[in-house]
């Protein structure tokens, strides 16, 4: 009798563990995304390369979640970035710099996390606008941060459950500072609103580089020449990043437009970038499903900036996508830029003739237009 109910004691512990077991996991994912590339200017001349990140990043991450129970999860996401044709390291040779952290999550009070995160107006606003489709229909330069250029470290950032359609999505991130609290700090409110096919989103990121070297917690956004001090200068001073876009889906039709302003306020003179620089960015992109496999996009972007500079960009994109599976899908994508007026030296010190730049791809051309092609593979694991 006694060794029956230890038997029984036993195979209770037993389901138990494997209920247990059942509602924890962990993840292993990620995107492995090359092509090959041509522009007709990049720096000084054409350029023919592997490049990757074309369609989506480059990246793997381990994320996992453990239920406690009542609702309440715990949660986290380390989420690497790579360069495909090197193996060398993204976001500036960090081992985990596109997000790192860990935190809670509540069915009926949200979520919560801690560590190095995407910012609200990446997670809300961004995934309703053209970017889903590439970097190449993005903002020259990404100087909105429409691409995700920026990370966040040392953040806070909380996530409302969706109430009738709407969920918002704070953060702050602390400086770390001695003696002054708000220096290197950043913060950031986003909201979406969706209602069958149609979704709404806002958000607002400010974000302090006031430290030694222009340390903040947000990362810079230096891809070329478009914004001020693209080169190795440090960016003493803040910026902030105002959103807002529309979605609307019918059928195999998906329609998005955005607006967005962005403002980097030097805290001392560079010379000739000794004012803020202001950026207004108005963009459209239709995308259209052929067949449940085919996939195909186009969009125009423009932008104008002011202050010690003035430059306007005009950008069309297109591209089509095929679909192996849920998992490979082949793709070619297209885009053109045409600048006029001026921009920054990398330096900061002299006013120099703008350059058309595709997105946030490469370099800025060398002369005011910039054509880029690129035929790829993404695999998704």
């Amino acid at each position: 009798m006694r060794k029956y109910a230890v038997s029984i004691l036993a195979s209770i512990l037993l389901v138990a563990a494997s209920c247990a077991n059942a509602q924890s996991s962990v993840t292993l994912y990620g995107t492995i995304d090359e092509s090959v590339a041509y522009y007709n200017n990049a720096g000084h001349g054409s350029l023919f390369e592997m490049q990757g990140a074309d369609l989506e990043s480059n990246k793997w991450g381990i994320k996992g979640v453990e239920d406690l129970g009542s609702g309440l999860k715990a949660i986290f996401n380390l989420e690497n970035g790579f360069d495909i044709n090197t193996g060398a390291l993204g976001q500036g040779g960090s081992e985990f710099g596109r997000q790192a952290y860990v935190g809670l999550a509540s069915d009926s009070l949200g979520t919560l996390t801690f560590g190095r995160q995407y910012d609200p107006t990446v997670d809300l606003v961004q995934p309703i606008t053209g970017d889903a489709y590439g970097p190449a229909f993005t903002t020259p330069g990404d100087a909105d941060n429409n691409d995700d250029s920026i990370r966040v470290s040392n953040s806070i950032k909380y996530l409302s459950p969706t109430y009738a359609g709407l969920q918002y999505e704070l953060l702050y991130a602390l400086g770390g500072v001695a003696g002054s609290t708000s220096s290197g700090e950043t913060y950031s409110a986003a909201a979406l609103y969706g209602n069958g096919g149609l979704s709404l989103a806002a958000g607002y990121l400010f974000s302090k580089s006031d430290g030694a070297g222009g340390a903040g917690t947000a990362d810079p956004i230096q891809n070329n020449s478009v914004t001020p001090l693209y080169d190795a200068v440090a960016f003493v001073g803040s910026r902030q990043i105002a959103q807002v876009a529309a979605q609307y889906v019918v059928g195999s039709l998906t329609a998005n437009i955005r607006y967005s302003n962005a403002q980097y306020k030097p805290y001392f003179s560079y010379g000739a970038f000794d004012r803020t620089e202001k950026f207004n960015i108005g963009a459209a992109s239709l995308g259209y499903q052929l067949t449940p496999a085919a996939l195909l996009a186009i969009g125009y972007t423009y932008m104008k900036s002011s202050g010690a500079s003035s430059a306007t960009y005009n950008s069309i994109a297109a591209s089509s996508q095929y679909f192996l599976s849920k998992r490979t899908t082949l793709y070619a994508t297209t885009g053109y830029t045409h600048a006029s007026g001026t921009t920054f030296s990398s330096d900061g010190t002299a006013i120099v003739p703008a350059g058309g730049a595709v997105g946030d791809l490469t370099s800025s051309s060398s002369t005011p237009s910039q054509v880029a092609v690129m035929v790829g593979i993404v695999h998704r694991f």
